[in-house]
């Protein structure tokens, strides 16, 4: 997933942070180049400056995103919009196939949720993001349907 910010440290650079949903590696670029991350407790990224130097950001997770804040100079900067608290609960709407349908279940529900709050953080009218989202909601409970009707299928025979 692809998100753009900026810095108020760097005012005329744009950022985009891109973090893999499967892996949980990220990439962050800085004026369509991507920035190196050093092997250091922290794992930082390392943001050059105007004089040459760098700035070291630490990625900092908070749930549900794998990278929400990123750290620097001892400072935290919020780099993805907060979410309301009923956009986590709509959002999260097909973890509940955890309940009903176990481990096949909480995964589609997990691969919706996070799909949801990203639809969420997106560009656009409120009302297209949440026609999105419950189109998503139904997707991932008709795909565990499915899966579902299949695996019963396939251990039938």
């Amino acid at each position: 997933m692809k998100h753009v910010f900026h810095l108020p440290q760097f005012p005329n650079s744009t950022f985009e942070i891109e973090t893999s949903i499967w892996t949980g590696k990220s990439k962050l670029i800085m004026d369509n180049e991507i920035l190196e991350k050093i092997d250091e407790k922290g794992k930082p990224f390392l943001i050059p400056t105007h004089d040459a130097g760098f700035v070291k950001a630490f990625p900092k997770s908070s749930f549900p995103d794998a990278i929400s804040v990123l750290e620097i100079n001892g400072e935290n900067i919020q780099i993805l919009e907060r979410l309301e608290w009923y956009q986590y609960v709509i959002g999260g709407l097909p973890i509940l196939l955890l309940f009903v349908g176990g481990a096949i279940g909480g995964g589609i529900g997990a691969v919706g949720a996070v799909t949801n709050f990203s639809i969420f953080r997106q560009e656009g009218s409120d009302i297209s993001k949440y026609l999105k989202v419950i189109g998503v909601i139904v997707g991932s409970y008709l795909l565990y349907l499915l899966v579902a009707g299949l695996s019963v299928q396939l251990f039938k025979k």
